[in-house]
């Protein structure tokens, strides 16, 4: 587990960079800025599992949820993208997917995408750690 980079590209372009990091504050690079993602991408309240993006135009959204992921729009609760995990990839062909709302822009789009796959880790990490927690696992 140690550093690593994540490209996010759409077609040819890059979209983001995510630079993952086991010691120091891992970072997103996005729209020609590099930000901790902590700051960029923080949780609402100190406790929550959650993590809240603003969109430059101030449209925020939140990623919710540890086994169900799904996004919504911060000020209405309308859901905005949904994960769909297939827990039984390994047994069956079925692709996870994440389905973004019909008609979001190319912009909101590109932050959920790129918003979802470190909050995807996060939940990882954080369901591995209470797996080893409780018992399982070396």
């Amino acid at each position: 587990m140690g550093n690593s980079d994540v490209t996010i590209m759409r077609g040819e372009e890059i979209v983001a960079v995510i630079h993952w990091r086991w010691v120091e504050r891992s970072t997103l690079t996005m729209n020609g800025r590099t930000t901790k993602i902590g700051e960029v991408f923080p949780r609402p309240k100190k406790m929550s599992l959650s993590r809240e993006y603003t969109m430059p135009d101030g449209y925020k959204f939140r990623w919710k949820g540890m086994y169900k992921v799904y996004a919504v729009n911060s000020e209405t609760g309308i859901n905005v993208a949904t994960y769909y995990q297939n827990p039984l990839y390994l047994v069956n062909k079925k692709k996870s997917t994440l389905d973004i709302a019909e008609g979001t822009s190319t912009e909101l789009t590109d932050a959920l995408v790129v918003t979802w796959a470190i909050y995807e880790k996060k939940v990882r990490d954080w369901r591995r750690s209470r797996w080893h927690a409780h018992g399982g696992g070396p």
